[in-house]
């Protein structure tokens, strides 16, 4: 009696659960039941009670979304609605609580589902070698970026080590903060705050704060590219000899091209500064690829440029560091 009790109780726990299941239907006439987690950037993410992963879905792929739960919904032209979603001849209708039941609503005017406000990642990677020469490097690196239709934020942070024969022989970092405000969808003003030391470059602490302009060719799922100009001051802290401030031109370029959906990314990010009281050029680039490898983990090949065209006495005017480690990401889709 017991038995058939717990089992009928199940039974109706799991129907229960999938009666309240989201329903995703596509044009090749399969449904599915889950839980929507979100759709931006043309890629629906779906949770399947029956998969351990989140299934990927190309948007174009989908004729109907359904919910009885709340889902916050974004069109086109920027107006949020939040409610349940009921399909209806491959168009939705939204049961608002502020506007009430809509008329039909195209999937093509749909910008967004459940939208997220942020996105990021978290690299380490490193080398020990051992024998003729004992060698270790370390790097970590992080960036977290928030985004609104007219605000983004964006922290940075990276850390170099290196030793060989119990002989330090690289340590650097940098820390950034970012703001931008977008005036149109594509042009943006931007502040930024820059700090970074140096051990092996005679640099104790630079600190640059600069204001410009920015341009975002694209912002989607397949290629981020955008481009910024301002003018920065800096100060500088070196470990031997004169501090020095100044002003100078900054310049700044970045784009991540998803080259195979979700299986690999090339990425490439330069900052740059021109001093014209010292006819003096900084500038420091990273790029390189991430390998998808299971959920949000991806192989990280990375090369990464520092040059400096007024070095210290007795310092090489450019660094380069090959960097192969693991990379956590959190995206937008």
């Amino acid at each position: 009696m017991i038995r058939h009790l717990t089992n009928s109780l199940l039974l109706l726990s799991l129907a229960t659960v999938a009666c309240r299941a989201d329903e995703i239907r596509l044009k090749n006439g399969d449904r599915l039941n889950g839980e929507i987690i979100r759709m931006e950037k043309d890629r629906l993410t779906v949770k399947l009670p029956y998969a351990d992963d989140k299934v990927r879905i190309d948007w174009k792929q989908v004729d109907c979304i359904s919910a009885e739960r709340d889902l916050t919904v974004q069109l086109s032209d920027y107006e949020v609605l939040v409610g349940p979603v009921n399909c209806t001849d491959g168009a939705i209708r939204i049961k608002s609580s502020r506007a009430g039941t809509t008329a039909p609503i195209s999937l093509k005017e749909l910008r967004s589902v459940n939208p997220a406000t942020y996105h990021g990642f978290l690299t380490a990677g490193g080398s020990i070698a051992t024998g003729n020469t004992d060698t270790k490097a370390a790097t970590l690196s992080t960036l977290f970026q928030v985004r609104t239709k007219r605000h983004r934020f964006t922290v940075e942070a990276k850390y170099a080590y290196g030793e060989a024969d119990s002989r330090t022989t690289a340590r650097n970092s940098l820390g950034s903060l970012k703001y931008d405000f977008f005036t149109t969808d594509k042009v943006y003003t931007y502040a930024q705050t820059l700090l970074e030391k140096d051990s092996f470059a005679n640099l104790n602490l630079r600190n640059t704060e600069g204001l410009g302009v920015g341009y975002q060719f694209f912002d989607d799922r397949t290629l981020n590219l955008y481009a910024e100009a301002g003018i920065s001051y800096f100060n500088e802290d070196v470990i031997e000899g004169e501090d020095r401030q100044d002003a100078s031109g900054r310049w700044a370029v970045g784009f991540d091209w998803e080259a195979i959906p979700d299986r690999l990314k090339i990425f490439h990010r330069q900052e740059g500064y021109y001093t014209p009281s010292v006819s003096g050029v900084t500038l420091r680039s990273d790029q390189g690829v991430r390998i998808s490898l299971v959920n949000d983990i991806a192989a990280n090949l990375e090369v990464d440029y520092r040059f400096n065209s007024r070095p210290e006495a007795g310092k090489r005017n450019s660094d380069l560091l090959f960097i192969m480690g693991l990379t956590y990401q959190y995206d937008y889709w």
